[in-house]
């Protein structure tokens, strides 16, 4: 600026060296005009980036006065024009909020005093705050080289709420509102670290029984309906007494709250399964559901929400095995009968390839004629270090696992493979899974097993059960009458333990249906085994399907059933199941291949 002047004061003198005073004047008034419309410029264009912003701006001198401050910042505080003069104190804006309802905090004192030591400081802060309006603020002070500080307040409510919406998709279920597995972790790890020092919590974690049958034939739509309704009922059951929350699929859990006992969880877990039993209707059509659980009790079922999630997942495992809608505490001896199913698994996966498993036959006698009408191809394994271990207990494992798909398909080409062998009026029963019709191919394994054989389709008889009418039942069914139209027999096994075995034989033309052995072993008892003995015999007869009697043990069970009218009958009293070349010698007539018959036989023809 001296400079300057003293570039004007040259521009004034004279040639005589005396000073023109009006020159100068004129110079230094031009001079000051153009300083001031610099500065208005720059104030313009300081302005004009500070809008620019979007943000509320606010700047301050050393002495706590408005040097500055935008429409925004007045317009978010709702503040009066006045006090965004420059010059306004501090002080005065921090009141203008209170008494507009802008600030909510407990002390604008204390909140002056804070900013003054920051100030003071040169420390740069970055606060939140959430109006009552509900907009929220980030406001960030940053300290000049003067002494004075700006202030940025940033509208950040959609960022919040977009924060706050991906926190609760983190830890909530989309379907159901319920917390999800992430959140019942955390809580579990929880309680975990509580429970060292406050005693004990309960973990329940709950299958929903029958909902795979519900989506399969109503839908998924009707699915999720299911899902939120046993998620409200869940809710409204453990109330304040614990934390719901959905696993996924069809599983649900409950971590209930510090303190709670064996006891609380017991009476908790019988509340849940009466609250499953409640009517439900599923698109207009009343459906069933029931709940199976699994509970563990920390800290002595597990230390760690992984130890605990498994233990209860152990129960739950207990309590459908044992029965469905029903609940199981976990036991130590669990996890040492999970440790050898495991181990079966692998085994089992092994077992074919490694050529373990073998084919029993049992022969079914024509009550009429007396005669063999055809075997029942039964699977053993032969466990190279436990022995022959039963189908009891390894083909729910394999169904459970899918291994029952390739397992069953060399079930089929060894069993018709071997019945190509035998007379041509002696057929072969053989079992196929519900899992098989679900995952696997059946009809296209038959047809080749059939053609490579050279069998007619005429000597094969499937077996299955009614659960091939649970899951996929349409297609299910679509395979059977495939089967069917290419001469195959269809028997519907283990008759009358079912739901809904009555509707079956409407549903589809069975050529035979097999009384399970159960009602058999209680027809010499006092009761109503005899009537229902009689009942389906009567059935079969009026709808022209054979019917056999399983599991024949005495000569007064196979009196009873041939007095009763039935076809066919099948048992250890007429004989018991043998390999392929004990049916090969009984075929040929030897005599000691059947050490045990009830009567006189012979084979068919």
């Amino acid at each position: 600026m001296q400079n300057a002047f003293a570039q004007m004061i040259a521009k004034a003198t004279k040639a005589d060296g005396e000073l023109d005073l009006a020159a100068l004047g004129r110079l230094v008034s031009g001079e000051l005009s153009a300083l001031k419309r610099d500065q208005k410029l720059a104030r313009v264009r300081m302005q004009s980036t500070i809008d620019s912003t979007g943000h509320a701006i606010s700047i301050y001198d050393r002495d706590w006065r408005l040097v500055y401050c935008n429409q925004q910042f007045l317009d978010v505080y709702r503040l009066p024009k006045r006090l965004g003069r420059p010059g306004t104190t501090f002080e005065a804006i921090l009141r203008g909020r209170v008494a507009g309802g802008s600030f909510i905090g407990d002390d604008a004192e204390l909140y002056v005093a804070e900013r003054i030591e920051f100030v003071e400081r040169c420390l740069a802060t970055t606060d939140v705050l959430t109006l009552n309006s509900g907009r929220i603020l980030s406001i960030t002070h940053q300290p000049l080289a003067d002494g004075g500080w700006v202030s940025t307040h940033k509208d950040i409510t959609e960022f919040a709420r977009l924060q706050d919406e991906l926190a609760h998709r983190a830890y909530s279920d989309a379907l159901t509102g319920l917390p999800n597995r992430h959140m019942l972790q955390e809580r579990l790890s929880e309680c975990v670290t509580q429970s060292a020092g406050l005693g004990s919590f309960a973990l329940l974690i709950i299958d929903l029984d029958g909902f795979k049958s519900i989506n399969d034939t109503l839908g998924h739509a009707a699915g999720d309906h299911v899902l939120n309704e046993v998620a409200r009922r869940i809710e409204n059951v453990v109330g304040h007494a614990g934390m719901p929350a959905r696993m996924g699929g069809d599983e649900f859990a409950v971590v209930m709250e510090m303190g709670a006992t064996a006891h609380d969880a017991h009476l908790l877990a019988l509340r849940l399964i009466k609250a499953a039993q409640e009517p439900l209707l599923v698109d207009g059509q009343p459906g069933r559901i029931a709940f199976s659980i699994g509970v563990a009790v920390a800290p002595g079922d597990g230390d760690e929400a992984d130890q605990l999630l498994k233990n209860a997942d152990l129960a739950l495992y207990a309590a459908k095995k044992e029965r469905r809608g029903s609940y199981r505490f976990f036991e130590p001896a669990m996890d040492k009968a999970m440790r050898d199913r495991r181990q079966l698994e692998q085994d089992l996966a092994l077992a074919l390839e490694r050529g373990q498993f073998e084919l029993y036959y049992q022969p079914i006698l024509n009550l009429k004629k007396q005669v063999i009408s055809g075997f029942e191809a039964l699977l053993r394994w032969r466990h190279p270090e436990e022995g022959m271990i039963s189908p009891a207990r390894f083909i729910p494992v394999a169904e459970e696992t899918g291994l029952i798909v390739p397992i069953g398909e060399w079930v089929l080409r060894e069993a018709i493979s071997e019945a190509a062998q035998w007379p041509q009026q002696l057929r072969v029963a053989i079992n196929v899974s519900s899992v098989q019709f679900q995952r696997g191919n059946v009809v296209p394994t038959i047809m080749n097993a059939l053609g490579s054989a050279g069998l007619p389709p005429e000597r094969v008889e499937i077996e299955i059960t009614e659960s091939v009418f649970f899951e996929n039942s349409t297609a299910n069914l679509d395979a059977l009458r495939q089967l069917h139209a290419l001469g195959l027999k269809i028997a519907l096994d283990d008759f009358g333990t079912g739901f809904s075995a009555l509707s079956y034989l409407l549903s589809y033309p069975f050529d035979k249906i097999k009384i399970d052995g159960s009602f058999i072993r209680a027809i010499d008892d006092a009761g109503g085994a005899q009537t229902i003995v009689r009942a389906i015999a009567e059935i079969g007869h009026g709808m022209g399907i054979v019917t056999t009697a399983e599991g024949i043990e005495t000569a007064a069970q196979l009196r009873n059933v041939h007095a009763a009218g039935y076809n066919e009958a099948q048992g250890y009293l007429i004989a018991r199941p043998m390999p392929a070349d004990k049916v090969r010698q009984l075929l040929a007539g030897e005599d000691d291949a059947m050490p045990f018959p009830p009567m006189q036989q012979r084979v068919a023809g």
